[in-house]
């Protein structure tokens, strides 16, 4: 015992002596002979640069982990790509090494000296003049790290995410692929508002694959070298493209298979992650069979990329404007109610009364992970006061700026100038239901978004702010006829933390459907 004692304490000796060594280095100011791929990003301002001790920091080396693939015949021609995981962090460069490309496999850790090397940009920044003696392979690794991600976050940010594998949820391939049309080529897909490139050379063995309409795709992100300010993505395998078009829609579905009948924007505490909307089924419906999307928007001041801008895209505007939730599993009932929203499933807010016995179509942590390939993280998705704020219904998944609701519902304040651009003709366009019209009923004018004509109804906010309740709207619904014979209402239903989760399905002001 006194031999493992006597070792314990040594050992501990050891790595104070040790510290205080690391400690003494950095005090004495003893330069790393490493940059981060983030700082040496930085030092790129517009035009070539030669990297220098002084403007290296008097480092000399990068490291990274290479994400090309030369193998799949589709990466710019010369050129590794490699990325550098810190702590909360993920940077990328790309390398011209010219023939030298097809001695790097995906997956190596490498040294590379960058030492009097060039920094220079051609679409995407990379650095130039890299030798056989300049690069080290270290190791293999067997995970190569990726990030879901939109258009719109993207765009913001491009220096972070450029070179990186990124992976795009819900793209719209836009013009709408012919039949027989492959990706050989340079494809472009929408994504919320914002436009990406998709780019496959010939030689790639997935070049004569068939287009779909909507994908989602993976690959490494670079700037486009033939069109600026465009970034692009280079998939590498058939494996990096998933279709997921919409089936084709039955005919006799009929109108407002769906209804909005309940709404909780401000419930009590944080909202992130805990609010939800009430749907009511006017038919049986199964999910994967026929899949539907909820979209919300919440104009408020700090959700919008431009001060005073009406939506790029409508509903498809993504960003912190609007988001999607994805209706793709489960079913529902004729006449029976179900919820979509925050994944807490919570009445109203934190240590509130659960609510996972009712049925949940869709529930994610939106102000964790945003929304179903629509719409960045966001913690208040339903505004709690100021502009209006609202929901939409949609058939499939797949929505782009003309595509029409069948169902929405608006509240909120009385701007108009985050809400529409009548002199661009862009807006939310509306359902034809009880309180909106695409055409105005007596001129037969058009008027297809919301705050023209019209189209003016806005449930009011409700006071006070952050004690919960839940906005019931009750109407009489004709299943047979499929429309309303009264139109909807509201009631601000008051909630506590401890409220029964039949306050939200029963009372006289729930919406009622007759034959």
């Amino acid at each position: 015992m006194k031999k493992n004692l006597t070792y314990i304490f040594l050992m501990l000796a050891c790595i104070l002596v040790m510290q205080s060594c690391e400690k003494r280095d950095f005090l004495n100011g003893t330069p790393s002979p490493y940059i981060a791929i983030e700082d040496l990003r930085q030092i790129h301002k517009g035009s070539d640069v030669q990297m220098t001790a002084e403007r290296l920091s008097q480092a000399q080396q990068i490291t990274g982990v290479v994400v090309s693939n030369l193998q799949s015949g589709n990466t710019p021609e010369g050129m590794i790509i490699i990325q550098q995981a810190r702590p909360g962090k993920l940077h990328g460069i790309a390398l011209n090494v010219g023939n030298l490309a097809s001695n790097y496999q995906l997956g190596d850790s490498i040294f590379v000296n960058v030492s009097n090397k060039q920094l220079k940009r051609n679409g995407f920044l990379y650095v130039d003049g890299i030798a056989s003696t300049d690069i080290e392979v270290i190791t293999q690794v067997s995970r190569i790290y990726r990030r879901n991600i939109t258009a719109s976050v993207i765009y913001q940010r491009p220096n972070d995410y450029e070179s990186t594998i990124v992976r795009i949820v819900g793209g719209e391939i836009f013009p709408r692929p012919e039949l027989g049309q492959t990706f050989s080529g340079v494809k472009r897909m929408v994504n919320g508002a914002d436009t990406l490139n998709i780019r496959t050379l010939p030689t790639a063995p997935f070049a004569d694959l068939q287009v779909p309409r909507n994908i989602n795709v993976q690959g490494l992100l670079l700037g486009d070298s033939e069109h600026q300010g465009v970034m692009s993505i280079w998939p590498s395998s058939s494996a990096d493209i998933e279709d997921v078009s919409d089936p084709e829609i039955p005919g006799d579905l009929g109108d407002m298979p769906l209804i909005f009948t309940g709404y909780c924007p401000d419930p009590e505490g944080g909202d992130g992650n805990y609010e939800y909307i009430q749907l009511l089924a006017n038919t049986d419906i199964d999910f994967s069979e026929i899949p539907f999307s909820v979209v919300v928007t919440n104009n408020a001041g700090g959700n919008q990329p431009n001060a005073g801008a009406a939506p790029g895209a409508g509903w498809a505007t993504g960003g912190t404007r609007t988001l999607k939730f994805n209706l793709t599993e489960g079913s529902v009932n004729k006449g029976e109610f179900f919820y979509v929203g925050g994944h807490q499933k919570r009445i109203n807010g934190a240590n509130s009364t659960s609510l996972t016995e009712l049925n949940w179509v869709r529930a994610i942590p939106y102000a964790n992970s945003g929304g179903d390939g629509l719409g960045d993280v966001n913690p208040n998705i339903l505004a709690n006061s100021g502009n209006a704020s609202g929901m939409a219904l949609f058939v499939g998944t797949n929505i782009n700026e003309a595509t029409v609701p069948i169902d929405l519902v608006f509240f909120g304040g009385l701007g108009t100038a985050t809400i529409i651009d009548s002199v661009n003709n862009r807006g939310y366009r509306v359902a034809n239901n009880d309180h909106y019209r695409p055409f105005h009923l007596e001129t037969g004018d058009a008027q297809p978004f919301f705050s023209m004509g019209t189209n003016q109804y806005r449930i009011p906010h409700f006071i006070p702010a952050n004690v919960g309740f839940f906005i019931q709207l009750g109407g009489v619904f004709n299943t047979a006829t499929r429309k309303w014979e009264t139109t909807r209402g509201y009631n601000a239903v008051p909630l506590t933390k401890q409220s029964p989760a039949s306050v939200l399905e029963d009372g006289e002001l729930v919406t009622r459907q007759t034959e």
